[in-house]
């Protein structure tokens, strides 16, 4: 019969060694554990810079965009202005030419006095002149403001390519940072479900250990098998063995009921079949199996829980009778 964790076929040493490899395992995951949170650390300072630098990123990029279209505006004014000026230049020059006063010698000519040809003269000069100023402060703003959207048409490009950069990087450090947070939970949840168990492990070590210390003689109810009386036959040997109890219903390896009596054997130590004398037990017959059985091990059913934990286990020397 095969035996779970926790039967009577474990012992306290067994127990502790296992008690033993958890508290490594959680060593082991409270080392992984820190690691993860001083990685996580560094990952949520990373991504604190990055999501800093592509808000200005983005900022700054508000800020160019509005730029661009007030010199955008400014220069589409501009060059209103200057196809205007153009236009009044053109139709001033028609209209002289269609008075027939685009000659200045002729304004001088036809002026009443030497008076009214030299102000004729400076008002054509100075018509002229001023024509020239406006046109030209128009040219030179268009142009300026053109080269100026130019430049911020170039920095809103790279301002773009950086706060594309920057938002990848920092869509990639909130995944590293969730798998972070994930992997120190897994690893919280492991450790808390190993002290669990460890907690387990020592009450039913502390049970097994108190029941070796002070083994006492089991109460053998109506049914219990009984010492053979007279002197040993031929052919009996004794042989030392750790003898643990168990409280188990069913049906032993070899297909009988389990009842007073029965014991689990290794086959290769103690044939199937063959009668034993168990101090403090009685008698008994080899009739059933257990993975946990192995070597000098023997376990004895009882027909209660709390028999088989008096029992516990103990080393005893059986009488092995042959079949």
């Amino acid at each position: 019969m095969s035996l779970p964790a926790g039967s009577g076929a474990e012992t306290a040493q067994d127990l502790q060694a296992r008690a033993d490899a958890l508290r490594a395992e959680n060593a082991a995951l409270a080392a992984g554990s820190h690691s993860a949170l001083a990685s996580l650390t560094t990952i949520e300072s990373r991504l604190a810079q990055a999501n800093a630098e592509l808000a200005s990123f983005r900022a700054r990029s508000r800020q160019i965009r509005a730029k661009r279209e007030a010199v955008g505006q400014e220069l589409h004014i501009t060059r209103g202005a200057l196809l205007a000026a153009q236009k009044a230049l053109a139709e001033r020059l028609q209209k002289l030419y269609e008075e027939e006063q685009a000659d200045v010698l002729a304004l001088i000519i036809g002026a009443g006095s030497l008076d009214d040809a030299l102000s004729a003269v400076e008002t054509l000069d100075l018509a002229a002149e001023q024509d020239e100023n406006l046109l030209e402060s128009a040219r030179s703003a268009s142009g300026r403001l053109a080269r100026l959207r130019n430049t911020l048409r170039a920095k809103q490009r790279e301002l773009d390519q950086l706060t594309a950069a920057r938002a990848a990087a920092a869509a990639s450090l909130a995944d590293a940072r969730a798998e972070r947070i994930r992997t120190i939970a897994s690893l919280r949840a492991a450790s808390h479900s190993n002290a669990g168990e460890i907690t387990a492990l020592g009450s039913r070590a502390r049970t097994l250990a108190a029941a070796r210390v002070s083994p006492p003689t089991p109460v053998i109810t109506a049914g219990a098998p009984s010492l053979p009386s007279g002197p040993a036959s031929a052919g009996v040997r004794s042989l030392t063995v750790l003898a643990t109890g168990y409280a188990l219903p069913g049906r032993t390896a070899s297909g009988r009921m389990v009842g007073w009596g029965v014991v689990a054997v290794d086959p290769s130590v103690i044939p199937l079949g063959s009668r034993l004398a168990v101090p403090g037990y009685g008698m008994g017959v080899a009739a059933d199996t257990g993975g946990a059985i192995k070597g000098a091990r023997i376990d004895l059913w009882f027909p209660t829980v709390s028999q088989a934990l008096t029992w516990g286990s103990r080393t005893v020397t059986v009488a092995v009778y042959p079949n």
